[in-house]
């Protein structure tokens, strides 16, 4: 049974695009329709296409345990992370083209790797002739951990051979896991120096790559990329900040109704510069009410003894008819209709 997620940001739009388009190319590959990854989540394969668009941990986990569950047990996210490039990476990668040296990517890519909303989060330390690139995701899903391990590993070698010389390899590559029936698809893109079982998911690296210097380095270009990055992170930290306040905000009074003069006095501003502060950020009121509407009504839609008159009521909808069409508008089907789909799903 898989644990409740807990995490305030699980719900927030941080997620970059590039990587779930990704995927989706796979599954299409793969001879499948990609467009059901995304059914009743809120956007289309278009939308993947656009660089300003985010997705929540929430969105990007059901979809990729679709495309697991259509290419079980072969190695998905091996597959994807074969085929990104530096795009993948946005603004990211635009800056890791121009560094200097590989040590300077790695450095930069740790720091800013949360404007990317990658849902692994990684580590680098160098110590002696060899530099650890760790990988850990905290998300309570085993397929998903495995998954973004798998896709950010296959990345770096991606991204090295890239950046500085096509034969760039690890000394070894360690998973926590155990070996899986498509053990052979790691041999294939690691080598022979991959291990199962491990203490951690980590890469090792001889620390002489750290010195390359990179072929495309331009230090007035690298400032300028550094300055939108570093607007672009803050940005992100200031998001993040702001719609857990409010969201935390709406929750308390969802029952309620939730009306924008009460959460703004709650955060102690007025309804007008909450909305002002909102539109900074390209967000409104509106749809963070719905965000959270949406996550408790999923949350309770779970417990078969609650009635969708009841839940109606404590997610702050005045009556069944507008409950009912808003969540044909996120799921594209009736409350009823995905109650009995998950709980056949669970049987």
């Amino acid at each position: 049974m898989q644990m409740k997620v807990i995490d305030p940001t699980f719900e927030l739009a941080l997620v970059s695009p590039f990587l779930l388009q990704t995927l989706a190319d796979v599954v299409v590959d793969k001879g499948f329709d990609a467009a059901i990854l995304c059914r009743g989540l809120g956007f289309g394969l278009d939308d993947l296409q656009d660089p300003t668009h985010r997705i929540s941990h929430r969105q990007a986990v059901v979809m990729i345990q679709r495309a697991l569950k259509l290419l079980p047990d072969q190695g998905l996210g091996l597959w994807v992370g074969d085929r990104n490039v530096l795009g993948t990476l946005g603004l990211l990668g635009h800056v890791l083209s121009l560094c200097e040296t590989l040590r300077d990517v790695f450095a930069l890519g740790v720091r800013y790797q949360r404007t990317t909303g990658g849902i692994a989060q990684i580590s680098a330390e160098e110590a002696g002739d060899r530099i650890t690139v760790e990988a850990t995701c905290q998300l309570p899903f085993a397929d998903v951990q495995v998954f973004a391990v798998e896709e950010f590993f296959a990345s770096v070698l991606v991204y090295g051979r890239a950046l500085a010389a096509s034969d760039f390899k690890p000394q070894a590559v360690e998973f926590m896991h155990a070996a899986p029936s498509y053990a052979g698809e790691y041999q294939r893109i690691f080598g022979s120096v991959v291990r199962f079982g491990c203490r951690q998911n980590r890469m090792l690296i001889d620390a002489g790559w750290l010195e390359v210097r990179l072929p495309n380095h331009h230090p007035l270009a690298l400032r300028q990329a550094l300055a939108l990055l570093e607007q672009e992170a803050s940005e992100v930290h200031q998001k993040i900040d702001l719609i857990q306040a409010v969201e935390r905000a709406i929750a308390r009074d969802l029952g309620r109704g939730s009306h924008i003069d009460k959460i703004a006095s709650d955060l102690n501003m007025s309804s007008r510069t909450l909305r002002r502060r909102l539109t900074e950020h390209n967000l409104t009121f509106e749809a963070l009410l719905e965000q959270v509407r949406r996550g408790r009504t999923l949350n309770l839609l779970a417990n078969p003894e609650l009635s969708i008159e009841r839940i109606t009521e404590e997610v702050g909808y005045s009556d069944v008819r507008s409950f009912r069409r808003a969540f044909r508008r996120w799921t594209g089907m009736s409350p009823s209709a995905f109650r009995n789909e998950s709980a056949d799903a669970r049987l």
